[in-house]
């Protein structure tokens, strides 16, 4: 049962128990640490797209014309790419990307709700405050028969 909410918007729901975001919903006791990660966004298209118009800039008649053009079409395309933050989980299980938005400050917030819900997570029931892990040996494990796969 939650007992405090640190963050709610938009399908991302923060507690002190989990974390729901895209679709899936994590322990806090799962989560180890939270980091944020910029992507850059490819800007080599936009380039090539500038060097040929300029090439085309130096040239007279139609080829200028065109030059302008790609000019104009490589600025669009390097201002229209924009980079994008993405919530970066490190879990008992790995690392997931649970989130990816093109505000920085939207990735902040949900940052901070992790990190305070992370300090204020609720302790395992019976268990008191200290969280014990002891180690499991399987002695013998029986699997089911897989079905063979099917080809078609």
């Amino acid at each position: 049962m939650d007992r405090k909410v640190f963050f709610s918007d938009g399908g991302v729901i923060i507690s002190d128990s989990r974390f729901i975001a895209s679709g899936y919903i994590y322990s806090m006791h799962d989560i180890i640490s939270v980091r944020l990660r910029v992507i850059e966004p490819p800007r080599g298209l936009a380039v090539f797209i500038l060097s040929i118009g300029l090439l085309f800039l130096l040239t007279e008649g139609v080829l200028f014309v065109v030059g302008g053009c790609a000019m104009a079409f490589g600025v669009m395309t390097w201002m229209f790419t924009r980079t994008t933050y993405a919530v970066i989980l490190n879990t008992v299980t790995g690392e997931h990307k649970v989130l990816q938005d093109k505000n920085s400050d939207y990735a902040s917030k949900v940052i901070n709700a992790l990190d305070a819900a992370l300090l204020n997570r609720v302790p395992i029931p019976g268990s008191g405050n200290i969280v014990a892990h002891q180690p499991v040996i399987a002695t013998s494990v029986a699997f089911s028969q897989m079905p063979p796969p099917l080809i078609e």
